[in-house]
């Protein structure tokens, strides 16, 4: 992988991160469970990242 590809990697590590923390107030208010379209949405977003690297690595052996 590329540096670019490692950045999307982070930046999309960043993004689950935060967006958990918010979603279930995690360190900052009484903890609640996370919500079930916040579930499909991170699934979502990590299949899709997973597409395109598994995808930009077919393409590079071609």
């Amino acid at each position: 992988m590329d540096k670019s590809k490692w950045m999307a990697v982070v930046v999309c590590v960043g993004l689950t991160a935060a967006a958990y923390i918010g979603s279930t107030g995690l360190f900052y208010t009484e903890f609640r469970p996370i919500r079930n379209y916040d579930l499909v949405a991170f699934a979502g977003s990590w299949l899709g990242l997973i597409w395109l690297l598994i995808r930009d690595r077919n393409k590079k052996d071609d």
